[in-house]
């Protein structure tokens, strides 16, 4: 069962709102807790720490995490693992709702850093003024796959011409697939893109008939509805210098948390490590279930095999200026940077870089 943090903070984060996104209007921190009504967040507390908001300590860090389902399962893991305890990380989590929920709080000033998002417009919030860094990466190969009926389409050059469903546009599984056709040399153009929402909506548009293929998580790999992942559709082959989730955090806490932002990535990393293990099994089984309503066996078993077979985690943090080269170069071709920037108006990797032999020594 779920530890009560965990039940309070789903409840909290049930009937969430987005805060009003940064590109179109600063957000300062009265303004982002009263758009999002709390406010479309919820605490998150346990070992994590007392509940709070502000800033409180030179040492306290409030980490952000989006509530899904594979996030919950690694909140889940580390609380019962200690790993935060371990490094002596003194630590807040505050859960936000949507995509873009752990971003905009920290714009906010209700955080200090998240350790694992999926949100793909990072570098271009970073590029237009927000005060944020890159701090690592979470899961370096892309937990994504391209399904379809396997007697419709064979490869990705047989989606010319059919409608693929994914999310919004620019939105990351719209980008994903622009940027696996273009480095595949298909005409996205002759694609019809349709947006079905989520993953698993994206998923089900298939099923149901209403596109021929669609972009959505490893996690469905198991599933008996009769499709397939074509030989060029694994995302974590096709695109293997993406890296799928980055850790970011504000400006100040990079500045004025340095040395308390070191144990928390320590953890993460820690973390990641055991994720990768045959001996976490059981754990990552039990926490996936506490995390899920009803419990899918199927899809926790494609996410673990996923996780032991090709290893997208890493106990390095660290996201290299080539590593952020290529996602610049990506997010120009869609239209969402202007131009590439330096490595250090980007990123900030010194607590990813001191963590790494915390680890070592452990």
């Amino acid at each position: 069962m779920a530890p009560d943090w965990w039940r309070r903070a789903k409840h909290g984060c049930r009937n969430a709102k987005e805060g009003k996104n940064p590109m179109t209007k600063p957000l300062d921190r009265r303004s982002f807790l009263r758009g999002a009504g709390m406010f479309g967040l919820a605490l998150a507390t346990s070992s994590f720490g007392a509940p709070h908001i502000a800033r409180a300590s030179a040492t306290r860090i409030t980490i952000l995490s989006n509530p899904g389902l594979e996030n919950a399962t690694l909140n889940l893991l580390m609380e019962e693992q200690g790993f935060l305890r371990k490094y002596g990380a003194d630590t807040t989590m505050v859960l936000a709702e949507g995509a873009s929920g752990p971003f905009d709080a920290i714009v906010g000033g209700v955080g200090d850093i998240c350790l694992v998002s999926g949100y793909n417009m990072v570098l271009s919030r970073i590029s237009q003024g927000a005060p944020v860094r890159i701090a690592g990466a979470g899961m370096r190969k892309t937990a994504l796959a391209v399904f379809a009926r396997p007697d419709r389409v064979a490869s990705l050059a047989d989606l010319e011409g059919k409608t693929v469903a994914v999310g919004p546009k620019r939105g990351l599984l719209h980008a994903l697939m622009l940027q696996l056709f273009r480095e595949k040399d298909i005409d996205a153009s002759r694609v019809i893109f349709v947006d079905a929402g989520s993953n698993d909506q994206a998923f089900q548009a298939v099923v149901e008939g209403k596109a021929e293929a669609c972009c959505s998580s490893i996690s469905h790999l198991n599933d008996s509805e009769g499709l397939a992942v074509p030989p060029d559709g694994q995302m974590w082959e096709a695109l293997p210098k993406y890296v799928f989730q980055t850790a970011y955090a504000s400006s100040v806490a990079l500045e004025e948390k340095r040395e308390a932002l070191v144990p928390v990535m320590a953890a993460y990393g820690a973390l990641y490590d055991y994720l990768m293990r045959p001996e976490a099994r059981d754990s990552f089984l039990a926490a996936r279930r506490s995390a899920q309503k009803q419990f899918d066996i199927a899809s926790a078993k494609a996410v673990w095999d996923f996780n032991q077979k090709q290893r997208p985690y890493s106990r390095d943090l660290s996201i290299s200026e080539e590593d952020l080269a290529y996602q610049q170069r990506m997010f120009i071709g869609l239209g969402a940077m202007e131009r590439e920037l330096p490595f250090d108006a980007l990123a900030d990797m010194w607590p990813a870089a001191k963590a790494l032999p915390m680890l070592s020594d452990g």
